[in-house]
């Protein structure tokens, strides 16, 4: 339909496979085409998948990150805690896929039960530490069957039960664990307007034009 398209690959956690990725994409080098993924950091220990994606037209990579500690972190996943367990490579990881010229949007979710007042601060001091290009940033929301929403059920810990007009990912339904309700709610929107305001979107920006020019420079120096 378009002369120019944009292309999402549309998984969860794209770059599970490494082997199958490179395979998929070798067709795909001289196409012209730009395309976006959801990923996570694990992407950043291979070089040349990081190479074969920019050849190939790759312009950013979703990862959720979730948290910006490990507090917020531990515990999160069902089974294997694996984004906790790879807190610590974080900044790293983002610093290697935004040097390769693929931006990273980095997700995270406030109102963790690890998470109290000072997690918004927590945000901004690691989107500019770690000189994310994109962020995104969601409230915790439980939505109804999910283990979540009934783990917060039994803990009386729901505002308004079965309210999916509050599933927005943008309201607080339910009561977090280490501040109020009120203080999560004015905190996310003032963390809100601290990552998109002009001058911080710009220097984010900034930031990833020259590590990009950096790489660019290094390479035409070894060559």
């Amino acid at each position: 339909m378009w002369q120019r398209p944009f292309i999402e690959f549309a998984d969860d956690n794209s770059f599970v496979d490494h082997a199958y990725w490179k395979e998929l994409l070798k067709p795909l080098k001289g196409k012209g085409l730009k395309w976006f993924a959801e990923t996570d950091i694990s992407v950043a220990d291979d070089d040349e998948l990081l190479d074969l994606m920019r050849e190939t037209g790759c312009a950013q990579v979703l990862i959720g990150l979730e948290s910006p500690t490990e507090s917020g972190l531990h515990g999160l996943e069902l089974r294997a805690d694996w984004k906790f367990r790879k807190f610590p490579h974080y900044k790293e990881a983002i610093r290697t896929i935004q040097s390769h010229g693929i931006t990273v949007n980095g997700c995270f979710v406030i109102g963790l039960d690890g998470h109290d007042a000072r997690i918004f601060d927590q945000v901004f001091a690691f989107v500019k530490e770690a000189e994310l290009y994109e962020v995104q940033i969601t409230l915790m929301t439980p939505f109804p069957g999910t283990p979540l929403y009934a783990r917060l059920d039994l803990e009386k810990r729901l505002l308004e039960p079965r309210n999916w007009k509050k599933c927005t990912l943008f309201d607080v339904n339910f009561k977090p664990a280490s501040m109020s309700v009120q203080e999560l709610h004015d905190g996310f929107i003032r963390l809100g307007i601290n990552l998109y305001n002009e001058d911080f979107t710009n220097w984010r920006r900034s930031r990833f034009v020259r590590a990009v020019r950096d790489l660019r420079h290094s390479k035409e120096v070894r060559a």
